[in-house]
């Protein structure tokens, strides 16, 4: 059982470090194949204000949704031989992948849901630093890793577990995210001479 909070936490962080390291990494440079994310998807994010259109195609094609798609089941494929051994972890894992899809296309489907639901990926992509809050599920790595920047004009999740919903008491013995995220306002203007 002790797979299932592992499986978790592995995803957090393999989740921060492929959004980070490869999407917005290796993914600048046009051509490749993982530029679909910074180059297609941020774009059509930015020009529809938080809405991306793509989500609505075949998930499985050759564009920006079908490729997280792809990369999302190899890399449940890959972990498929250590089922045996860690049938709890791989399954976290596997359910980590496809929670990952789906609250993802939803929170770009549905902006206003994504906004409530997934501030902390609202931030990444409407937010003035795209090279911050790496994390879409939860935001948990971006806490630990010190990259959770709020939008200074935006409300934000209540605790660093980015969970809703919680019971009162739990709710209070959490850290509150306003004390660990970093808030970027907006540069003040100098009004012309």
């Amino acid at each position: 059982m002790i797979g299932i909070p592992l499986g978790l936490i592995t995803a957090n962080a393999v989740e921060w470090v492929v959004h980070k390291h490869v999407l917005h990494g290796m993914g600048k440079t046009r051509g490749t194949f993982w530029s679909f994310h910074f180059h297609e998807h941020h774009g059509a994010v930015r020009r529809n204000d938080y809405y991306d259109p793509s989500y609505r195609r075949f998930p499985l094609g050759m564009h920006a949704q079908g490729k997280e798609a792809w990369a999302l089941i190899a890399s449940s494929a890959v972990v498929a031989p250590l089922f045996p051994l860690a049938p709890f972890y791989v399954g976290t894992l596997w359910y980590s992948a496809a929670n990952y899809y789906r609250v993802h296309k939803k929170s770009h489907l549905d902006p206003q849901w994504g906004k409530q639901h997934l501030r902390w990926h609202y931030d990444h992509h409407m937010g003035r630093n795209p090279s911050a809050n790496w994390c879409v599920t939860r935001p948990w790595f971006d806490y630990l890793m010190g990259t959770r920047e709020f939008m200074a004009e935006g409300e934000h999740e209540s605790n660093v577990l980015g969970l809703e919903g919680l019971p009162e008491w739990l709710q209070k013995r959490l850290p509150q995210a306003a004390r660990w995220g970093r808030i970027k306002s907006r540069p003040q203007l100098r009004p012309a001479a």
